[in-house]
């Protein structure tokens, strides 16, 4: 164990003298706030009101379960917010009176909306006049948010490959990995010290890029389960590609062919018709997408999970099998 630790410990001090170790580290959380920021908000589906924080409190509090209301100190705080380029209204109370204060720019129906909540709160009339009904047009969240955040979790398991070619590249060009093999460490040792590393920073970028985005609510054992079986295959990938190169960037650019098979994959159960979804069995990467989906939407069972997880398994070992030997030539 001491031995394992030791290589772990030298993988991070190599690490932090790399930018490419903390671009890669950082780049998942980076991609979610992006993906965080572009998703549409609640925001967007309602209305945006300026009042006087002198409004009864009875008519703010009305106000809140319709909009969202932002109260001001003076009239003229309010013209002024009402007149910025976003969507605001303002409501001020002159001689008994309610006025709407807008520039005639806003966003169709809000004005008169409005004035509907006034109209209910004057008359309290507190069941709101609106027949709401629902309907499932067949997205349980934002396609955006649902379809983002499986491709981004998927792709962050392709890091870990990343970091164990990266960690190998270093060996070999410091000629070190030689004098491993006259050392008491062992190569399942050397094995398991680099791939501990390729195994947890990608599953800690997967738990942050759920939590950023806003998925609180589901099963992160789940997710757990299902991520360090994927990630086995792309630290197959990148033992062999590490192996195989002498150099960071051609290592990277080498393993950058892996993104065919993880695009093709994603895309592929998006969009292909269900008489074509068997042409993408054969890929890890399209059974870690249904896993992933069933519990983004919060409809994973363990008996599901585990079914995926042995696929992926199973083709995880067929690969190995195929390039075990080469693995095992290039540690040499």
């Amino acid at each position: 164990m001491k031995r394992i630790l030791a290589i772990v410990g030298r993988d991070i001090t190599s690490g932090k003298r790399d930018f490419i170790y903390a671009y890669i580290m950082i780049v998942p959380f980076v991609m979610a706030l992006i993906l965080k920021a572009i998703i549409p908000g609640v925001d967007t589906t309602t209305i945006n009101v300026a009042v006087l924080d002198t409004l009864e409190p009875q008519l703010i509090e009305y106000l809140d379960e319709f909009a969202k209301v932002k109260e001001f100190e003076t009239i003229q705080d309010i013209r002024v917010r009402v007149s910025k380029t976003d969507d605001y209204l303002g409501l001020v109370k002159k001689n008994d009176k309610y006025n709407i204060i807008s520039q005639n720019n806003e966003s169709e129906g809000s004005y008169d909306f409005l004035e509907l909540i006034v109209n209910s709160y004057q008359k309290d009339l507190y069941i709101f006049p609106i027949d709401i009904k629902i309907t499932d047009s067949g997205w349980k969240l934002h396609p955006l948010k649902q379809q983002g955040a499986n491709f981004l979790i998927i792709f962050t398991t392709v890091f870990g490959g990343m970091l164990i070619l990266l960690s190998l590249v270093e060996e070999k060009m410091s000629n070190t990995l030689s004098a491993i093999n006259v050392s008491p460490t062992s190569k399942f040792e050397f094995i398991i010290g680099k791939s501990i590393l390729g195994l947890t920073i990608p599953i800690v970028g997967i738990i942050g890029i759920l939590l950023i985005v806003g998925f609180e609510g589901i099963n992160y054992l789940m997710v757990i389960v299902v991520s360090i079986s994927l990630s086995f295959i792309s630290m197959i990938i990148g033992f062999v590609i590490g192996i195989m190169n002498d150099e960071p960037i051609s290592a990277i650019a080498s393993m950058k062919m892996i993104f065919i098979p993880v695009m093709g994959s994603i895309f592929g159960a998006m969009y292909l018709s269900e008489k074509f979804i068997p042409l993408l069995y054969w890929s890890p990467f399209y059974w870690a997408y249904e896993a992933m989906n069933s519990i983004i939407l919060n409809e994973a069972t363990w008996p599901m999970i585990f079914k995926d997880c042995i696929i992926i398994t199973f083709i995880t070992v067929l690969v190995f099998i195929m390039l075990k030997n080469r693995i095992k030539r290039g540690l040499n």
